[in-house]
């Protein structure tokens, strides 16, 4: 019988990876309380410019979430990761974060956690891929 791990535990911040010190940029409407724990949990505040990281952004159509994944990729450092938060299922504005892979492939991310957020969000975690850290999201040299 397959047992499968109970996170529920575990607070968003934790689910979301974020660690003390790191440079973190948040976009779209995350809420207050998730605001708060994150600055919390980064024991900072948030950047606004220069190299990530970690960006966390709420997106609500596919037009969006292309937007931000454009404008995150350049600035995200190797081991860097962009966390899109979408509305879970039943609700009016849900995305289906399976329509997010194929553009992030485009701009060299790939997808590797998802993770439930709240009773109403869940996100999906882009990375660059390893072959491809150090090449500014360019074919690394043969």
């Amino acid at each position: 019988m397959t047992q499968t791990a109970d996170y529920s535990h575990r607070s968003p911040v934790q689910k979301l990876g974020i660690e003390p010190g790191q440079r973190v940029e948040v976009a779209g409407d995350l809420g207050v309380d998730l605001r708060r724990e994150l600055r919390e949990g980064l024991g900072r505040g948030f950047v606004r410019s220069g190299e990530l990281d970690a960006a966390i952004a709420l997106v609500e159509s596919l037009e969006d979430a292309q937007e931000v994944m454009a404008a995150y990729r350049p600035r995200l450092r190797d081991a860097g990761y962009l966390w899109l938060v979408t509305w879970k299922r039943g609700h009016e504005r849900y995305l289906n974060q399976m329509q997010l892979v194929a553009p992030a492939r485009r701009l060299a991310l790939i997808d590797n956690k998802t993770c439930s957020i709240d009773e109403e969000r869940s996100g999906i975690r882009f990375v660059i891929p390893r072959a491809l850290r150090g090449h500014n999201g360019e074919s690394p040299p043969t």
